[in-house]
């Protein structure tokens, strides 16, 4: 059984393959979003350019974090989009592509054959890594893309290494928080500032949140964490904040509902992280 799918797998690859093929100049040149393409010498034959990002948006289809410095994280990974130029030139043939991911090692760790059949007009191409600290090693990386047996683009990333806060209590990332009932529209100013709060319908806790020190690390991406947990110590509420290197934001805002048909008197938290490390923390009491 095994031998007869490969047979197929075979000829068919054989057959994309002399059906696809075009000369392509030796060498290559930058394209704006720093991709490597390897141009055609036909200009209407198939160009590719790859833009790597950590998630998509679900309501709007955005990009988010877009960029070539990313951190390793538990879960997380690191997603590509190959935009293809002059598809609509090409859907006479189906189209056979090989996307192959490569370690700091050089070598491939994963690859992926993407066949878009003749009269499809897909004008783009996904694939994704993990990017968990138990599989990937700080350094540089890569993503080949081909077309048949030509390579067309490909594209650097580089993995920073794992956050470890290491630095002393002085010069250390700190969350500064602030709760508070509202904000002024006019002046900006907070009301109702303190640590008890009375359970009340349309009413909310909000948070104002300050980093201290928000480049003591170098001017690298952080993954910030606002977790919400109630006085049984679950976690009810979470907020992830993402921001690139040469990001320079220092106040953030998160809030929750404390509606009585949501929240019970007790005692509540508020904690912050970057990634795995706790920042800052403040407790408040509803009534």
């Amino acid at each position: 059984m095994r031998k007869w799918w490969w047979n197929i797998s075979v000829l068919l690859f054989i057959t994309l393959a002399g059906a696809g093929c075009s000369e392509r100049y030796g060498t290559p040149v930058y394209s704006s979003d720093s991709t490597l393409v390897y141009a055609p010498v036909d200009t209407t034959d198939i160009t590719a350019n790859i833009i790597f990002y950590r998630k998509r948006e679900n309501k709007t289809g955005k990009l988010i974090r877009e960029g070539t410095v990313f951190t390793p994280v538990e879960k997380g990974n690191i997603r590509a989009l190959i935009m293809l130029q002059n598809r609509q030139q090409n859907t006479h043939n189906a189209l056979m592509f090989h996307l192959d991911w490569i370690g700091t090692d050089q070598h491939s760790f994963y690859r992926k054959q993407i066949i878009l059949p003749a009269d499809d007009t897909s004008t783009f191409l996904q694939s994704s890594v993990s990017l968990d600290p138990a599989l990937r090693q700080p350094g540089d990386y890569k993503l080949k893309v081909y077309l048949f047996r030509e390579l067309i683009a490909e594209k650097k990333f580089t993995l920073l290494p794992e956050f470890r806060l290491t630095k002393t209590p002085d010069d250390e990332i700190k969350a500064d928080i602030t709760l508070y009932r509202k904000r002024s529209r006019k002046t900006g100013k907070l009301i109702g500032k303190g640590t008890v709060f009375n359970i009340k319908e349309k009413r909310h806790v909000r948070a104002d949140i300050r980093l201290e020190n928000r480049f003591a690390y170098g001017n690298r991406e952080l993954l910030l964490y606002f977790v919400w947990s109630g006085p049984d110590g679950n976690v009810f509420y979470h907020k992830k904040v993402d921001l690139p290197p040469g990001d320079s934001t220092t106040g953030f805002h998160s809030s929750v509902s404390i509606a009585p048909e949501k929240r019970e008197p007790g005692t509540y938290k508020l904690s912050v992280f970057i990634y795995k490390e706790l920042i800052g923390e403040e407790r408040f009491e509803l009534k």
